[in-house]
């Protein structure tokens, strides 16, 4: 059986549920280098059953991930695996690291989840960033514009590998969408009453851009509410402005946990995604698979692979023009939830670690 040592930051979720997959097939060791990001809503860390062996390190904690530490170097110093795979760079812990396996030949493999280019990133970040990158032996990346920004570092293109990036099972995805009738009944105990219901999910925090969204549903429907899940720093300041503007058809929700969350979707008609930037966005395919469209910004690697305009939901270029009004009129046809559903099968934890196992098996054999 391989033995495989992954390296990430912290035990989320919806990585433990790989992990736990995974090492169904090969022997698999997971050092977290924090027990939590600072930032997150303890909830978040709801997945508490780990199948796989983990190793804990010590350290200085810094900022919301950061960790000083030479505990990943000192367990590979005292044991061998056949694969090493890096699931990360720019923490400290990571660079140093990454630099003990350069300096002694080890090969390790770069795991990452999205990547964006940032054209006015300075030039000392660049060759910092390229320095870490280019040296793997083999990269994951979960898809085609993920592995622009590891070329734009350094990479080789053709040592990278693909997987469908998933946090969702198969199990999970919705057969066919709920119809009218049950969501209904579902709204009246969510006391959600508004004609259609258009839900979003994620921290609110700038990136995010839920002020900008929340201020261009005034030109929405008014009878069509917005529905905002999630926890952050921008929450005083965005309830203030939807109290301030008697936006009656906007509402903050607070955090959810998975499945709460699943069933706030199945009374939902459609998701919107308004991130100025996103390296990947898992909650477009959770999303889909619970039978939503989704409306996505476009600087979101997941809306580029998944979202196919007019089939499962659309894209729009930005919040600054009349194109969410139309696309909020448009993705309510009920195709478009069945064939998110339809997207949403090709893209779950099952066929994630198949390509996973596939690619591991690939790179051993070189």
């Amino acid at each position: 059986m391989q033995k495989v040592l992954i390296v990430f930051n912290h035990p989320a979720p919806y990585k433990v549920k790989l992990f736990n997959e995974l090492a169904k097939y090969v022997d698999l060791t997971v050092i977290f280098e924090r027990d939590k990001a600072s930032d997150r809503n303890q909830a978040f860390y709801e997945e508490k059953l780990y199948k796989f062996k983990t190793v804990k390190i010590k350290g200085i904690k810094l900022g919301r991930e950061n960790i000083i530490s030479k505990g990943i170097i000192k367990h590979l110093k005292a044991n061998q695996y056949d694969l090493v795979i890096m699931n990360g760079y720019s923490q400290f812990a990571e660079m140093k690291t990454i630099r003990y396996l350069i300096k002694n030949n080890i090969p390790y493999t770069l795991y990452i989840n999205g990547g964006v280019i940032h054209s006015k990133e300075s030039s000392f970040r660049r060759k910092l960033k390229t320095k870490y990158i280019s040296h793997a032996s083999h990269y994951l990346s979960p898809d085609e514009n993920s592995n622009k920004y590891l070329v734009y570092y350094g990479a080789d293109s053709s040592k990278i590998f693909n997987y469908p990036y998933s946090t969702i099972y198969k199990s999970e995805v919705l057969p066919v969408p709920y119809d009218l009738e049950d969501k209904l009944e579902m709204r009246q105990n969510a006391s959600a009453h508004e004609e259609k219901i258009f839900v979003s999910c994620g921290q609110l925090i700038k990136r995010k851009n839920y002020f900008e969204l929340i201020k261009k549903w005034k030109e929405v429907n008014p009878n069509y509410g917005l529905y905002i899940i999630g926890d952050g720093k921008q929450k005083k300041m965005l309830q203030k402005y939807i109290n301030d503007n008697r936006l009656v058809n906007v509402h903050l929700i607070g955090y959810l946990k998975h499945q709460d969350l699943f069933n706030f979707y199945h009374l939902s008609d459609a998701f919107v995604f308004a991130s100025d930037e996103d390296i990947y966005g898992h909650v477009i395919n959770e999303a889909m698979s619970q039978g939503l469209p989704v409306i996505s910004t476009p600087n979101v690697n997941a809306s580029k692979k998944l979202i196919n305009d007019g089939y499962n939901g659309y894209i729009i270029s930005s919040l600054e023009n009349n194109e969410l009004v139309d696309a909020v009129n448009n993705v309510l046809d009920k195709s478009l939830a069945k064939n998110a559903i339809a997207t949403a099968y090709e893209n779950t934890i099952e066929k994630m670690v198949e390509a996973h196992l596939d690619i591991f098996k690939r790179i051993l054999e070189k």
